[in-house]
């Protein structure tokens, strides 16, 4: 694939990272790097516990909830996390947004039906509190497949509250907005499969989800064949065994979202100005937003286009890892917006980073409830290579360079190689390396004889801390990421089954509940009354019998 990702990312995305904690760990390293100081804490929402964090400098402290920072204020978020508020927000601002009306429980399918003949189809109907996609239902034609979209939302989804809108085709865009500029856009495509005129629609599936895997914003974010892709693929008159011919393209779901196999496209530099003054627009509408994800449908043929949702914690990890383009560095821009005084990271801070996950599980687990890391003195951050002979290995030298290196908050690693040196790499504060270099210089632990030391330079990346490197954990560690991420996938499919089932057990509930008010109404009701006694004889007369 055509794809260009930025390269102070390369090499210090943990594999186990994806999805949203890709989006919170890319910002926070992005400030950290930049010698701010860096917290992640514990908070409570709705009796869950999830993982914050805050970056700072000497005159403030911005916390962050995802990827908002502060500044995305609690009025600009209750707005856009309603789809009726936030259409009127649009309109009141001139910002051109579909046709429609949201439909409360009490609303009758014939009610919804009525409206939606006067604005005319097609139509899109979703859920007012629909999110990630959920619950969308595009290009509806028909009343009688109004019905059917009605009934699968109300009894069996148990969506309550309906938006019908007037269906606008053209391209679906997210653009993400920043201080009232445009940093990146992005094309999502549906799952779909290409054929190559041997491998079979279920093979192509397989294959791209590998392809996935790699893919740091699709990892844990599988293409499932579940009943929707199965019947995508009957409606061609496919089954999973057809096979496809070279570069047919198969659609697999009509929704584009990443989490059920949509794939992003960059398409920041094709993008018109038109386009990006109404997401910019869009943005102002809304009081107390300066940061979010605007999703537009633009028709190139009428050149006009309608924001369709405003998102105020959008997932950045898609304009990181497009499966084609360029990279945007939204990180960048973030904190370049609430930190406008602070320099851009130097090519050295870019080799340093940290593993997001042993973080977040100390905090999930309640071992601890608040991490802050070591802060980077950019100007003087540096990173040495020295590459030392002697009798260096067997004598418990790699422990002592261990320990010296911990005691002046160096990261690195040390590691014996098989010409009978000790290979060490360290990062840190220029004046606590050059006091490390005097002291190996200079001394040794009991049993070891330093006869040379050749200092080099280090290009890859370092993770924070130290470690002793042994001989084998190289393959290991490789062995232990695959087996990570396919752990990971294998349990994002778990939540999601887990969610179905949750719902279904939601609807049964719902159900239940509705056919018990339906019986005490007919108990209490006076046709229940009046037949009492020629329900008695019935009784009596199947006894005789």
């Amino acid at each position: 694939m055509n794809k260009e990702w930025l390269p102070h990312l390369k090499d210090c995305v943990p594999s186990t990272i994806s999805g949203d904690r890709l989006s919170i760990y890319a910002i926070a390293l992005e400030g950290w790097r930049r010698g701010l100081t860096l917290k992640f804490y514990t908070s409570k929402l709705r009796n869950k516990i999830i993982v914050r964090y805050s970056l700072a400098d000497k005159q403030k402290e911005i916390h962050f909830s995802y990827t908002a920072g502060e500044d995305v204020t609690s009025t600009a978020m209750k707005i856009s996390g309603s789809k009726t508020l936030t259409k009127r927000h649009l309109l009141e601002a001139n910002v051109s947004t579909p046709i429609g009306q949201e439909f409360l429980t009490l609303a009758t399918d014939g009610e919804i039906i009525s409206y939606a003949h006067s604005i005319g189809f097609p139509i899109v109907v979703k859920p007012s509190n629909g999110k990630m996609g959920k619950g969308v239902n595009s290009n509806i034609t028909s009343e009688n497949e109004l019905r059917k979209v009605l009934n699968k939302l109300r009894e069996e989804s148990n969506y309550q509250n309906i938006i019908v809108e007037k269906y606008i085709s053209g391209e679906e865009y997210r653009v993400y907005v920043v201080g009232g500029r445009v940093i990146g856009a992005i094309n999502r495509v549906p799952a779909h499969v290409v054929g190559d005129g041997s491998s079979t629609i279920r093979e192509l599936i397989r294959n791209k989800n590998k392809e996935r895997r790699r893919t740091p914003s699709l990892r844990g974010r599988p293409i499932r064949i579940d009943d929707e892709v199965k019947r995508n693929i009957a409606k061609e008159g496919y089954t999973l065994k057809t096979i496809l011919k070279e570069n047919e393209r198969l659609f697999l779901r009509k929704n584009s979202n990443v989490s059920s196999g949509g794939e992003p496209i960059d398409v920041t530099d094709h993008l018109s100005e038109k386009v990006k003054q109404i997401a910019v627009n869009a943005t102002m509408a809304i009081p107390g937003l300066p940061q979010c994800g605007v999703d537009i449908i633009f028709d190139k043929e009428s050149s006009s286009g309608v924001v369709i949702e405003i998102n105020t914690k959008p997932g950045i990890a898609s304009h990181l890892y497009p499966v084609k383009g360029k990279s945007r560095d939204i990180p960048k821009a973030i904190i370049d917006y609430y930190f406008a005084e602070i320099p851009s990271k130097s090519q050295i801070t870019n080799q340093i980073f940290f593993d997001y996950n042993k973080i977040s599980s100390l905090l999930l687990n309640g071992m601890l409830t608040e991490v802050s890391l070591p802060k980077i003195s950019v100007l003087n951050f540096k990173v040495k290579a020295y590459k030392v002979y002697g009798k260096v290995q067997k004598v418990g030298y790699r422990n002592w360079i261990k320990k010296n290196a911990l005691v002046l908050n160096l990261s690195g690693f040390v590691e014996n190689k098989a010409d009978e040196s000790v290979f060490i790499v360290v990062a840190g504060d220029i004046d606590n390396i050059n006091k490390f270099e005097k002291n190996i210089e200079l001394n040794a632990p009991p049993h070891a004889k330093v006869i040379d030391i050749i200092e080099s330079d280090w290009d890859n990346t370092i993770e924070l801390g130290f470690e002793i490197i042994q001989h084998d954990d190289k393959q290991k560690i490789g062995l232990e990421r695959d087996e990570s991420i396919k752990l990971e996938e294998k349990i994002a499919g778990l939540v999601r089954e887990r969610e179905e089932i949750q719902e279904k057990l939601i609807k049964v509930s719902k159900q239940k509940e509705k056919i018990q008010k339906e019986n005490q109404y007919i108990l209490h009701s006076r046709s229940w009354k009046y037949t009492k006694l020629v329900r008695k004889i019935g009784s009596l007369l199947k006894k005789k019998e």
